[in-house]
């Protein structure tokens, strides 16, 4: 691990003149990035974030997380340790086993506006929640990613109407199947990281977060879900399987389906089609009305006939 990020460090660094490092400590981590692009915003919240984190997950930070600032997305791709791959689409990776943040810097305008501060939160995430497992690897993905969505507050319009529409669909996936494997389908993947997102604010809701971080060490010790849903709020996974779903009724299969952009659609079209009807409707009963007037103003053998 170490070897692996002393080369980094020292490609980075050693390089040449021209791309010599910026390296800068916080408490927490040690950034390092080409001069003048690591983001004031991001050094003066670092460790604020790191903070909330770990206060929220019950956790602990042993050894200052590097974070490095890839200037272009070329950078980016390069520098990721040797035999990684992510996405040419990836603004940020969490390498757990490393102790690794690898960011795209918000300078780089090729992709659109990067939250970096959002992009910083997730990946933090990540790291503090893979080295609580001993691995990324270890990390159920369910968890990995819900709790990455919170830590970054990622919800949207778009995940709420995802949560709706399977509600209603009953298309909901089984959370004890989701706790042993993620699916690779994207439609069922879109379905299983809202689920993820929502099943996490279900507990700290309705249970508290105190409750919730003994839940997650209960898990990080046995790597059993079922049993860490009972022993730390001493409910049956069935029993809690009922109260999520009623979690989900009472949410989510009321709300209006006004966030899909389609039900938008399909709303304006009936609005149009509605106000045609009306509209139409309104000049033959005016077309009506001129004929009745008509008749009483002339007697049937003064009209013309063609």
């Amino acid at each position: 691990m170490h070897t692996i990020i002393a080369v980094l460090v020292f490609s980075f660094i050693y390089c040449s003149p021209a791309c010599a490092a910026h390296i800068q400590h916080t408490n927490f981590f040690r950034f390092q990035a080409q001069s003048n692009h690591i983001p004031p915003l991001l050094l003066k919240n670092a460790d604020a974030v790191a903070q909330q984190i770990l206060d929220d997950l019950g956790q602990s930070i042993d050894t200052p997380i590097d974070v490095i600032i890839a200037a272009t997305a070329d950078e980016f791709q390069r520098i990721q340790p040797q035999g990684a791959r992510v996405p040419t689409w990836a603004i940020g990776v969490a390498y757990p086993q490393h102790n690794l943040i690898i960011l795209l810097s918000p300078a780089e305008r090729q992709r659109g506006p990067i939250d970096i501060i959002k992009t910083f939160q997730h990946e933090v995430l990540h790291i503090i929640l893979g080295q609580a497992f001993k691995g990324s690897a270890d990390v159920p993905r369910w968890l990995n990613e819900g709790l990455a969505m919170i830590a970054a507050n990622e919800w949207s319009m778009t995940r709420l109407s995802t949560i709706t529409f399977a509600v209603l669909g009953r298309k909901l996936i089984p959370m004890q199947e989701l706790a042993e494997s993620f699916p690779g389908d994207p439609d069922q993947a879109h379905i299983a990281y809202c689920q993820s997102f929502y099943f996490i604010a279900f507990l700290k809701g309705k249970f508290g977060n105190d409750l919730f971080k003994t839940f997650l060490k209960e898990y990080i010790a046995h790597k059993n879900f079922q049993r860490a849903i009972l022993h730390t709020y001493n409910v049956p996974w069935e029993k809690m399987e009922d109260l999520w779903r009623d979690y989900l009724r009472l949410r989510f299969s009321w709300i209006p389906l006004i966030t899909s952009s389609t039900t938008l659609w399909f709303l304006a079209t009936l609005i149009f089609i509605l106000g045609y009807a009306r509209k139409k409707r309104n000049n033959r009963l005016k077309l009506e009305q001129w004929k009745k007037e008509e008749e009483s103003l002339f007697p049937p053998d003064d009209r013309w006939y063609h």
